[in-house]
């Protein structure tokens, strides 16, 4: 990769490594640690124009490796069809609302899913409430990435409140960030911020992509219940807090 030294270019592939791993292992992690690694060295925009495509093949991998669990998802099909539908209200909704406010609620809701799990550890959206919800959830979370590129702390949060086994979970998330991610990538295309350079270290990228998220995927079997839940709470805090730096910070 072009404008990376040796130990720079180290720094990138560790970090995409560990996201990718956290990708495979519990369905979230690969932009939340690459994105802010890379920016150090090639800015904000190129880092996720790069990213784009290493995040839209974690996703491929994952729904195609687990697809045969795609029946245990509740409310799968109408849930990708708002999730996508939000996307494109989302992006309407760009020229008119500003980030601040988006990325505010953002932290509100993060904020009360949190002190929720806190207060009542074994809290679950019943089957009548959450055939309810996952419409409205998932056109929020499109509806995020379209006005934000930020849908990571509404899915993974919903999907979490249904208390999924294990290896559902992390295909539940993928499959709906598949969706969202692969609208993302022709929004980035449409817009020409696909040159020769980050195209290359996007595809060079996909190297430590696939092999970190099928070693995590291979690993979620011998993660206990428990600490698969505390791993999965653990990046919708870390995503929470790097939202109230992202605004007030």
């Amino acid at each position: 990769m072009e404008s990376f030294n040796l130990e720079s270019l180290t720094i990138v592939l560790i970090a995409i490594a560990l996201g990718a791993y956290l990708k495979g292992a519990i369905g979230l992690g690969l932009p939340l640690i690459a994105v802010p690694t890379m920016a150090n060295f090639l800015g904000v925009e190129h880092a996720i124009v790069v990213l784009t495509i290493p995040v839209v093949a974690s996703n491929i991998w994952i729904c195609l490796r687990y697809r045969k669990i795609r029946y245990e998802v509740p409310f799968l099909k109408i849930s990708l069809f708002f999730a996508g539908l939000g996307v494109l209200c989302g992006t309407t909704l760009l020229a008119f609302l500003s980030d601040s406010a988006l990325i505010t609620l953002l932290i509100v809701w993060l904020g009360l899913y949190l002190f929720t799990i806190t207060i009542k550890p074994d809290f679950k959206l019943t089957d009548g409430v959450a055939r309810f919800l996952a419409p409205l959830f998932a056109m929020a979370g499109g509806t995020c990435q379209g006005a934000t590129g930020i849908a990571g702390p509404i899915i993974a949060t919903w999907i979490h409140a249904y208390r999924l086994e294990k290896k559902t979970y992390v295909f539940a998330v993928s499959i709906l960030f598949l969706i969202i991610s692969g609208t993302h990538v022709l929004a980035v295309g449409s817009f020409g911020l696909y040159t020769q350079e980050r195209l290359i270290q996007g595809v060079l990228a996909l190297i430590p992509t696939i092999l970190f998220t099928q070693i995590g995927m291979w690993t979620t079997p011998y993660i206990s219940p428990k600490w698969f839940n505390r791993a999965v709470i653990g990046v919708i805090f870390a995503m929470w807090i790097k939202l109230i730096f992202k605004a007030y910070l």
